[in-house]
């Protein structure tokens, strides 16, 4: 490699001897000329403003990728902890709105109709026509056929069917549902059907100039001794007076939102009739 300054090779003594000749001229010539040294500095200042750039460029782009491998992290972590939380937070929910439907069920029977059994709903069969679900209790816990469900808000459906450890349960929008009922405060008798849609009754054979409104609250009427008198079924929604009809058409809105059932009761025994003696 050739020598810095030096085209050929000199001895090293003859090299050092060049140079402090030179720097000994370069600081004569700067003594008489001070402008120089504002010359060099100007000369200077692009190549150290580059420098500086540089430097602080590098010193950003370090920290960015820091800070970015530190957000990785981060967000791995936080993945981590929610797939570990994830089925926790699912069964806080089922809990709460279990909880939810267990206050709803207090309120709605404050003084129970008779001996009842608490039960979850484990499946649902909603068809045109066929409103149905299944809950975890059977015959071992004492469910049979014909004996009324209550949800939150009044009567859901009735047993139609029991295995050892579950039942299924129509629903009292089911096709093949019929309620016997009353105006609520009259003994004004009625039937309520279901209409196989999940947010439907009907009430069926009332004259076109029935007294029945919209508002009217409908409730059991305790005849045929399955549903105890009392319990509420639904409020009419609709009343439609078709001349050339001879019965009204009349459309109740259930009382349970019965598409939203997690947790039910199955009135296991009924009360016995309230006998009235004689003074």
């Amino acid at each position: 490699m050739p020598a810095l300054f030096f085209p050929r090779r000199y001895p090293p003594l003859l090299r050092v001897a060049a140079l402090i000749l030179l720097s000994l001229a370069v600081a004569a010539f700067s003594e008489k000329h001070p402008g120089l040294e504002n010359w060099s500095g100007n000369l200077a200042y692009p190549v150290h403003w580059i420098d500086m750039q540089v430097a602080d460029n590098w010193r950003a782009l370090h920290q960015y990728l820091q800070d970015r491998n530190e957000l990785l992290l981060q967000n791995k972590r936080l993945r981590e902890k929610i797939k570990v939380m994830q089925p926790q937070l699912l069964e806080n929910e089922i809990l709460h709105n279990e909880n939810r439907q267990l206050l709803a069920l207090l309120d709605s029977f404050p003084r129970p109709p008779g001996e009842m059994a608490t039960t979850q709903v484990i499946a649902e069969n909603f068809s045109p026509g066929s409103q149905l679900i299944t809950v975890n209790l059977g015959s071992i816990n004492g469910v049979k056929v014909g004996q009324p469900v209550l949800a939150a808000g009044g009567v859901a459906g009735q047993v139609i069917h029991v295995a050892q450890r579950s039942a299924q349960i129509a629903l009292i929008s089911d096709l093949d549902s019929s309620i016997p009922a009353q105006l609520a405060d009259t003994n004004m008798p009625l039937l309520v059907n279901g209409t196989g849609h999940i947010n439907i009754l009907s009430v069926p054979f009332q004259s076109r100039n029935t007294a029945l409104k919209v508002g009217d609250h409908l409730v059991t009427s305790g005849l045929g001794g399955r549903f105890p008198p009392g319990l509420q079924i639904g409020t009419i929604a609709d009343v439609v007076h078709n001349g050339d009809e001879p019965f009204a058409q009349i459309s109740v809105r259930p009382s349970v939102s019965l598409g939203q059932l997690n947790t039910v009761l199955i009135l296991l025994k009924n009360p016995p009739p309230v006998q009235h003696g004689k003074s």
